[in-house]
């Protein structure tokens, strides 16, 4: 799993980068999110489907509200870091900590994970051309933080700022990370080569001037809130699964609520098994293969409400 930390100071358009990202580049990420409060609305706003060219491209968003990850839940972030390379195994997760998260504390708590699974990407500040002096004079510590820590230095909102005051903040930055690479021009007008760039080649490899596409076709879905009315339903519902009905579906577990109890299941290949409970787990699911129809997929489970 590849970690790719987009930081940020406050308002800086991070999830704006984000939703430009998948549209561009057509691939699906798992989006850590961590705001500082108890509510995290750009998790909400990246929930919501971007479209690419005429599909849509379904984001997983894991969200951690209760503190920052560059701190005092240090322990979580790890924790959940490992949980998502377990459970979902993405080619890419994307890291967007709180805008007043301390970039350097988040760097040197990934880096003591000793997990050869785990890549850290070099990391992605945005800086928001038109409170950059007001930001650097006011919260001096953490935004100039995530200035010197930055590999790399997208600048946003450049539409009404001159050339000019564009190398007044070029050079002011320059001043704090002489090695950051900055990038000037607006993202949304960035061709492929851009985003493969801050992936270091990750994303795609270019061959005879052809594009090839490294990722194996693996998909995941996950669905929240997963009911059905009986046991039988559920035993239908994975029956279908194995039979393809849905695409070819690998792996697949969960917890379905249903009528006074907790119905879990745990699909390998094509065989499945149940198993209940009366506690207070969430009921959601996950579904990994070669290919799924989501689509499909997502109106079974939806009609179970019915």
């Amino acid at each position: 799993m590849k970690v790719f930390i987009l930081s940020g100071f406050l308002g800086a358009g991070k999830t704006t980068f984000i939703k430009q990202m998948i549209k561009s580049t057509g691939r699906e990420y798992v989006i850590f999110e961590n705001e500082f409060g108890d509510v995290n609305i750009d998790g909400e706003i990246l929930k919501t489907d971007v479209e690419n060219d005429s599909k849509n491209m379904e984001i997983k968003v894991w969200e951690m509200t209760s503190g920052c990850v560059c701190c005092s839940t240090r322990a979580d972030f790890l924790s959940s870091l490992l949980v998502i390379d377990n459970t979902l195994n993405p080619d890419f997760l994307v890291v967007e900590p709180s805008g007043i998260a301390v970039l350097s504390n988040i760097l040197n708590n990934i880096n003591k994970i000793k997990y050869e699974c785990i890549k850290l990407l070099p990391p992605l500040t945005i800086v928001d051309v038109n409170t950059y002096f007001k930001y650097k004079s006011k919260y001096g510590e953490i935004f100039i933080d995530q200035i010197k820590e930055a590999a790399r230095i997208q600048f946003s909102k450049i539409e009404n700022i001159s050339a000019e005051e564009i190398e007044l903040i070029c050079k002011d930055i320059k001043s704090l990370n002489t090695n950051a690479k900055i990038y000037k021009t607006d993202y949304k007008k960035q061709k492929i080569e851009y985003w493969n760039e801050l992936f270091e080649g990750e994303l795609i490899k270019f061959e005879n001037n052809d594009i090839i596409e490294i990722k194996d076709k693996m998909q995941n879905m996950s669905y929240k809130n997963a009911y059905v009315n009986n046991i039988g339903e559920l035993v239908l519902f994975l029956d279908k699964i194995v039979f393809g009905y849905f695409g070819d579906i690998n792996r697949a577990k969960g917890v379905f609520k249903t009528h006074g109890y907790n119905l879990h299941f745990d699909v390998v290949d094509t065989e499945y098994n149940i198993s209940f409970s009366n506690g207070n787990e969430e009921n959601n699911t996950v579904f990994i293969g070669k290919y799924i129809d989501k689509k499909k997929l997502k109106k079974e489970l939806e009609s179970f409400f019915l």
